[in-house]
């Protein structure tokens, strides 16, 4: 659904909001994977095999990540990406079938990896791999979640945050989506848990026990909560994505602006969420 058109829809409103809920509406690419083909190696897909790095595989003690995928930042428009970087390939892997009870969402058990250039096509099939799926990119345009800060600081009531809810019914009416979240780079975050940012910050502070934050903490992650950027948000309810592990979660990849703004990829933080 065009931006245009949403704005029709929030046009026909009588909330006095409407301007600012006009001003949250940011651009992101959703994409659907399409049938099990192989990609082109330089293309964007889920799974697949890995490819081989110079400075040797990501692996966590000594255990293979599994590749979950690749964006290649050429196929994406560059009127929708104002933020990554213009050409290149983000590689994606995580720890797969050895943590027990909790996400594998520690320092080191998750890797994104940027590279400039791929110049050729070198893989390696020792390393665990799930089903390979070619990506299709649509245009799409998100609002954030209900408890995120901008939500706060716009003094948006529950009449517009129902109306927004209303808007991305409708939006996912139009485009026929299949799934509650979906695949998803660049935008809002679409939570199921509220709120994606607070998280991000959190971890990226270092503050991982999320029960005793203290007063003062809380001021920290909500200084640079604002910052942080959605890389890719991966809804593993989707069935052609075959992990056992994670049933109905959705993974969510974030970076903090100032960090993607210098090509460093070391401290993108994954938060994961289910219902």
């Amino acid at each position: 659904m065009l931006k245009e058109e949403i704005i029709k829809l929030i046009d026909t409103q009588n909330s006095i909001n409407k301007d600012k809920i006009k001003s949250l509406l940011l651009p992101s690419l959703k994409f659907k994977l399409d049938d099990s083909v192989l990609a082109k190696f330089s293309s964007s897909k889920i799974g697949g095999y890995p490819p081989i790095f110079e400075e040797g595989y990501p692996s966590y003690n000594g255990i293979p990540l599994t590749f979950l995928g690749q964006i290649s930042l050429d196929q994406i428009s560059s009127t929708i990406n104002s933020l990554l970087p213009k050409s290149g390939l983000l590689y994606f892997f995580l720890l797969i079938n050895h943590v027990n009870n909790r996400y594998p969402d520690r320092k080191n058990e998750y890797k994104v990896l940027y590279k400039k250039n791929a110049e050729k096509e070198n893989i390696d099939k020792k390393f665990p791999k799930i089903l390979e799926f070619p990506i299709s990119f649509f245009e799409h345009y998100t609002f954030p979640s209900y408890q995120e800060n901008v939500i706060v600081e716009n003094k948006l009531t529950d009449e517009d945050l129902n109306f927004i809810e209303d808007i991305e019914s409708e939006i996912q009416y139009i485009e026929s989506e299949n799934f509650d979240v979906g695949h998803q780079v660049l935008g809002h975050p679409k939570a199921i848990q509220g709120t994606l940012r607070f998280w991000w910050a959190a971890k990226y502070l270092g503050f991982e026990n999320i029960d005793t934050l203290t007063n003062e903490e809380i001021k920290k992650i909500k200084q640079i909560e604002d910052k942080f950027i959605l890389l890719l948000q991966l809804d593993f309810s989707d069935p052609k994505i075959i992990i056992d592990d994670f049933g109905s979660s959705i993974a969510y990849f974030g970076i903090h602006k100032k960090d993607l703004e210098n090509e460093d990829f070391d401290n993108v933080i994954l938060v994961m969420q289910n219902t």
